[in-house]
Order: structure tokens, then C-alpha cells, then sequence
């Protein structure tokens, strides 16, 4: 992680290079069955702990260096001597550790966004044709595509109205949801 560190400062190495990606595909037939894909278990911890908030090794970082404040001041106020016990003692200090995290990523979450490291302008959806590539529906988000200078863009989305949209149909984004999560659309008609 040190050299992680390093890399980043000394050669300006991304911080976004190991980020996790929380995709979660429907699973979708030419034969007439849909099945949702819909995210496992270990991505809804991940989500909970605010993981999708800032880059996965910024997260890591400060995962390791409260474990490590935790376990050295552990050991010296409690007086564990024993390397059995302080083997024991890395679990709670993880589960700790992550409450931490959820706690920092938020404020830290913001800022980061703020900065907009990478100084990208920022693209206004609103209004633009887009392909959907899983099923939508009012209460289930699927996922769309749309090809901004000349790049495809993949947005988590649902539908403006109670149609469901299904996969390959045009559609046009309308709105951005109010916890900025989604975008609502509704079927494009030529």
C-alpha cells in the first residue's frame, strides 16, 4: 500500500486505477424469459459501507491505518501481550474499522465530488436519446446507454411512467431522481 502511495504522489499514478465497479446486469433472453441479475450480497455491504463513495484504495488506506491506530493503542491500554488475543482482537478492530469508513466516506464522498479530480466537465444527461440495454420499469432500475463525443455512457435508470421499457427500445432521459442515483426516462416514439 506504501508503494501504492508512492506511485500516486511521485508519478500522479491514478487513485481511481483499482476502484470497484458496482454493476448489477438483468439477465435477459431472445426466448421470452427475464430474470433479474440484481446484486449479491457482498456488493450490498460494499454499498452500505459507502465502498461506492471514493476510490476503492483511498477506502483500503483508511481501513489499514485505523486498524493499525486501533490494535497499537489496544494493545498498549489493555496490556495484550498475547499474539493469539491480538489475533483475536483484528476482527472486532475490522468491523470497527468499516463503521469508520461509512463514517468518513460520506463528508470525504462529497468533497471528492466537489473536486472532480480528473477536471471532466460535467455532461448534462437531460434530454439526450439513449438505448436500453436491461429491462425498466417504474420501480425496477435497469441500465441504458447513450454515446456522448463519441464515448458510451452507461446509466442506472427507470421509467418516468408506469410502461415498462424493454431491452433495445430508444428512450430519452427526462429527469435525474432527487437522490441523484438514477435517471427517469420514458420510451422515445419516432
Amino acid at each position: 500500500m506504501l508503494l501504492y502511495w508512492l506511485l500516486v504522489i511521485i508519478a500522479g499514478l491514478d487513485p481511481d486505477l483499482f476502484s470497484v465497479e458496482f454493476d448489477a446486469a438483468d439477465v435477459d433472453g431472445d426466448f421470452g424469459v427475464d430474470g433479474n441479475g440484481g446484486s449479491g450480497g457482498f456488493m450490498k455491504i460494499l454499498e452500505y459501507f459507502s465502498f461506492d463513495e471514493l476510490p476503492m484504495m483511498f477506502i483500503v488506506t483508511i481501513v489499514f491505518f485505523s486498524m493499525w491506530f486501533l490494535g497499537v493503542n489496544i494493545s498498549y491500554y489493555l496490556g495484550v501481550e498475547s499474539s493469539l488475543l491480538g489475533f483475536i482482537l483484528l476482527i472486532p478492530n475490522f468491523i470497527f474499522s468499516l463503521f469508520l469508513v461509512k463514517i468518513l466516506a460520506k463528508p470525504l464522498g462529497k468533497l471528492y465530488k466537489l473536486v472532480n479530480h480528473k477536471g471532466e466537465p460535467e455532461i448534462d444527461f437531460l434530454g439526450r436519446r439513449c438505448n436500453v440495454i436491461t429491462s425498466i420499469a417504474q420501480d425496477k432500475t435497469g441500465m441504458i446507454e447513450l454515446i456522448v463525443n463519441g464515448d458510451p455512457i452507461k446509466l442506472y435508470a427507470r421509467s418516468n411512467t408506469e410502461e415498462r421499457i424493454t431491452v433495445g427500445q430508444q428512450a430519452v432521459i427526462v429527469k435525474e431522481s432527487e437522490d441523484k442515483r438514477y435517471y427517469l426516462i420514458e420510451k422515445f416514439d419516432y
